[in-house]
């Protein structure tokens, strides 16, 4: 198949395309700078050579790009915890999804795999996360805008479009060259603060590898709508701690901080946020998260996919040797 793939300068783009091209597919690439294919996915061993410049957000260049493709896996969103740039990021996400996803129904395309997250599902006190659950969205633009997308996935996933969604937990594992992903920022931050805080809370983690590993299992013309959770293991603040800490060599602790406190910290942190000089991942949204972190029901990957799993301490231990590698540890 020829697979068109956004998002492949990120994290898991960029492993995702890795895993298309090594089960024998040809991938295209939407980019806006063909430049950061050479610092990303080209330095995991991915042919970067067939690109169309464009952006998700205009009609137009991913028209160019669905050209000629059998499959699409749409990866790219944006990602921001400044509430100044809410709007900006529904604006794109939404846009990028109708011109994704609705221009790869509209020639036909089938496969197409939609990269959800497991935010998209996320209500507090729930206990499982299974990939039926009703569309919530979290309280941060970056929640809202995943529900939203979700919204408009679901609906032409109704229609009998050949829309597959995967729901990732928190992603991780060995870099892309200069992506980590978001969460290796929570791995750092712990080495450094040699604690990772809280009682109840806990990370769902999934490798990186692995995700990208169902998305291209997920290659299947004539299969229909599906969805799949990929949480990931759900790890607790103690083992968090354990793993963590073995990676990098250091003695990490467990902080028994009240959960209620953390989320305490997240509300002020909207508050006060905005008026700090960088921008900083700790809000409502992301303490609520943390604190309140189901476990995720993956088994369907395994069922239909004989998928299993990496140990998420292999998972840790290889962002922590990337993050070494380039002296951010």
């Amino acid at each position: 198949m020829k697979v068109l793939i956004t998002g492949g300068t990120g994290f898991v783009g960029a492993w995702t395309a890795k895993a298309a091209q090594d089960a024998g597919h040809q991938v295209r690439f939407l980019v806006r700078n063909a430049g950061r294919l050479t610092t990303s996915a080209a330095t995991i061993g991915v042919d970067v050579g067939d690109h169309v410049l464009g952006d998700i957000a205009d009609a137009e260049s991913t028209s160019a790009a669905l050209s000629g493709c059998d499959a699409v896996i749409h990866c790219a969103a944006m990602v921001s915890t400044d509430p100044n740039r809410a709007e900006e990021m529904m604006h794109t996400n939404l846009e990028g999804a109708r011109n994704v996803l609705g221009g790869a129904v509209a020639a036909g395309i089938d496969p197409i795999v939609h990269v959800s997250s497991f935010t998209a599902l996320f209500r507090p006190e729930l206990d499982v996360l299974t990939a039926d659950l009703p569309v919530v969205g979290g309280s941060d633009g970056y929640g809202r805008s995943k529900a939203a997308v979700e919204a408009y996935a679901r609906g032409l996933q109704d229609a009998g479009a050949a829309v597959n969604i995967t729901y990732p937990g928190m992603v991780l594992g060995p870099p892309a060259g200069d992506q980590f992903g978001e969460v290796a920022e929570g791995v750092e931050a712990s080495v450094k603060m040699r604690a990772v805080p809280g009682r109840s809370a806990g990370w769902i983690v999934i490798d990186v590898r692995d995700l990208a590993a169902l998305h291209v299992a997920l290659l299947e013309p004539g299969r229909g709508p599906r969805r799949y959770m990929a949480g990931g293991h759900r790890v607790s603040v103690g083992d968090l701690a354990q793993m963590i800490g073995r990676a990098a060599d250091r003695t990490l602790v467990a902080v028994p901080l009240p959960d209620v406190a953390l989320r305490s910290a997240g509300r002020l942190f909207d508050v006060v946020g905005p008026l700090l000089p960088f921008e900083t991942p700790i809000n409502s949204a992301a303490t609520q998260y943390y604190t309140q972190m189901p476990a995720s029901d993956d088994s369907p990957s395994a069922r239909d996919f004989g998928l299993h799993w990496r140990d998420p301490a292999e998972t840790i231990a290889d962002a922590v040797e990337g993050l070494r590698q380039v002296g951010r540890l």
